[in-house]
């Protein structure tokens, strides 16, 4: 009974990993959030490395939240867990060819290692959703913010750009006339970009706070709590640093956004885990699970 169900486990990891990546490269595709097969001239230049980027988010994502949807409802052992993690990276590298296929001649070398890259910072995260699911959790919510504010402002508001972790729609044009003036003293690649970047900044922000609050009640652990919170966030801001040739022109002002953005959800979710942990006597008995 163990055995086939570790082994339904795996199979659900790999298969989700696959259909996780090749989904989101798709729709990012068909929805023009990603241009791959672009020739990026003529100014486009500055968003080139936000696609590269872009690829090692979503295939970083695929593989921890296939080790979630893998382990939900399931008692595993230490050892089928770990299985997942290999699974769903396997699993992920489906995107591989999708990528190769859609791309272009001028972003084929770069966006087709960002898949590699992406396996393996999801690989890591996938490893600490499998010790505490609860994490999993927390990526999930994140990934269907960011998605759901993706789909929205890409089909509302005109030229909207989407990168690793953040979403910035630049047809808010009223934004900057309420915002930037009081944003006078950040640098030029920034007050370009912060104003429009701050209803989903706040948003995630926010999230990371009520992540971290439910999860501490359901849990009563800080660390973890934090963790399920802040996750997504600091994976976004670590994305950025892998491709490192990428970190030029729009790219690299959302890296720096972003990394402002995981502290500042870091900070939350502390906080709000602090505030709502649940605190058990030392006789409850420990969860079969942990979370």
């Amino acid at each position: 009974m163990n055995v086939a169900r570790n082994l339904t486990a795996v199979s659900v990891a790999a298969a989700a990993g696959a259909a996780l990546g090749l989904i989101q490269v798709t729709v990012a595709e068909l929805m023009d959030i990603t241009t791959l097969g672009a020739d990026f001239g003529a100014g486009a230049e500055r968003t080139q490395g936000v696609q590269v980027t872009l690829v090692a988010w979503y295939c970083a994502m695929a593989v921890p939240l296939a080790v979630a949807i893998a382990g939900a409802r399931r008692e595993l052992t230490g050892k089928a867990r770990a299985a997942t993690v290999l699974a769903a990276a396997a699993g992920t590298l489906a995107a591989w060819p999708l990528v190769a296929g859609v791309s272009g001649t001028v972003m084929r070398d770069d966006t087709v290692p960002a898949v590699v890259t992406g396996v393996l910072l999801g690989t890591v995260a996938a490893a600490a959703v499998a010790a505490a699911p609860v994490i999993g959790k927390g990526l999930a919510a994140y990934v269907a913010l960011l998605w759901a504010a993706a789909l929205a402002f890409t089909a509302l508001v005109s030229n909207t750009t989407v990168y690793a972790g953040m979403v910035q729609p630049l047809g808010l044009d009223f934004l900057d006339s309420w915002i930037a003036p009081t944003l006078r003293d950040l640098p030029d690649n920034l007050d370009y970009h912060v104003p429009t970047m701050l209803p989903v900044a706040v948003a995630l922000v926010l999230l990371s706070g009520v992540v971290g609050g439910v999860a501490a009640r359901r849990t009563g652990g800080w660390t973890r709590s934090v963790a399920a919170g802040a996750a997504g966030p600091v994976l976004a801001a670590a994305v950025y640093r892998l491709p490192p040739d990428e970190l030029s022109l729009w790219n690299e002002s959302a890296s720096v956004v972003m990394l402002v953005l995981a502290g500042c959800c870091l900070l939350i979710a502390a906080a709000t885990a602090a505030v709502f942990r649940r605190r058990t006597p030392d006789n409850d008995p420990a969860p079969k699970q942990p979370e």
